[in-house]
């Protein structure tokens, strides 16, 4: 769907940019709710950039309280398909107490708080 969205049918794009201004009412009533600076989508949708990225600011602006809108920043993800395998392996590795691998800036001889 993406890939035909990107390659210009029309039909994809609508669907896409739906989905956008769906997310982007959600990600306005998480604003009014929690005033967060910053929104990044992952997953497979965050490939289609703009065309999703375009309608949830869009949703945003017109839904949110309007100075939790203009402080907000929607980005995508940088890890793309993985963001749920990495996340989960984070959860995994704080949970048994080995967060060293994942905080790069603590020397190794370190304790790890419990």
């Amino acid at each position: 769907m993406v890939e035909l969205a990107r390659g210009g049918d029309p039909g994809c794009r609508r669907v896409i940019g739906d989905v956008g201004r769906h997310i982007g009412s959600g990600v306005a009533n998480l604003c009014n709710l929690l005033n967060p600076s910053r929104v990044v989508l992952g997953g497979d949708l965050a490939d289609s950039g703009e065309l999703v990225l375009g309608p949830i600011r869009e949703s945003v602006s017109r839904y949110a309280i309007p100075s939790a809108a203009r402080q907000l920043e929607v980005v995508p993800g940088a890890l793309g398909g993985r963001s749920e395998v990495l996340g989960a392996l984070a959860l995994v590795l704080s949970e048994m107490g080995d967060a060293t691998l994942l905080d790069d800036s603590r020397p190794s001889d370190t304790p790890v708080p419990a």
